[in-house]
């Protein structure tokens, strides 16, 4: 009897840390959601008051119907007029309040004439290249992840609502895995608006990745 109860007690000891440790997983992990904003007026001259089409309003909506459910703890956007448009339904159903960061506003595009597709192609082969008066992908990246990396530190374990651009986010995933390059950023410029959740752990590393919303305007 001695060792039966020794075995039904081991078990139940085991249960119990089996249990603790994965509550403590799931408290500890960050899950943010990014939402790459709806479809734009790309004739619109400048970037930063640049407007969502109707048709990009109308697909705001679907971003509210993909994410009504969830709850979150914070919300942050690029102070861009487009990415603030998009989570707008969202926002105002939840009541949720809105923090811009000026770091989180899109690459800055600068001469690029003619050879758009050529200098996109080479800016990712190249981080550091940038065309006259544009900015490159390092520096993108790197005031991106400096507010992303504070966000995992200060709200960890929280939801997290951010709202975004197609560079911006690109870069900022491919912080977390180089592979992610020039072909991965051209599907996601397709996808508009686009919502991808991304799990984190204690330690900042990223544990789960899904595509929760994808209107392909290819």
């Amino acid at each position: 009897m001695g060792i039966v109860a020794y075995n039904l007690f081991s078990a139940y000891t085991f249960q119990i840390l089996a249990f603790t440790k994965e509550n403590w997983m799931l408290t500890n992990t960050t899950n943010i959601y990014f939402v790459r904003h709806a479809l734009p007026d790309y004739s619109w001259a400048d970037d930063a008051t640049m407007t969502l089409t109707q048709v990009g309003r109308d697909d705001s909506l679907a971003v509210l119907d993909v994410l009504k459910d969830i709850s979150f703890d914070f919300c942050i956007s690029s102070p861009y007029k487009r990415t603030l448009q998009t989570i707008e339904p969202l926002v105002s159903e939840k009541k949720l309040k809105v923090h811009t960061d000026e770091r989180l506003k899109e690459r800055v595009r600068g001469d690029i004439g003619e050879n758009g597709d050529m200098l996109l192609k080479k800016r990712w082969e190249n981080f550091d290249f940038h065309e006259k008066n544009g900015e490159s992908m390092n520096s993108l990246q790197q005031r991106n992840m400096k507010v992303l990396s504070k966000i995992l530190e200060q709200n960890r374990g929280e939801t997290i609502l951010f709202s975004t651009h197609g560079a911006a986010l690109s870069a900022m995933l491919n912080h977390f895995d180089n592979e992610f390059g020039y072909s991965d950023f051209i599907r996601l410029q397709c996808f508009t608006p686009y919502v991808l959740k991304i799990s984190f752990d204690e330690n900042s590393k990223i544990v789960d990745k899904k595509e929760v919303l994808i209107i392909d305007k290819k």
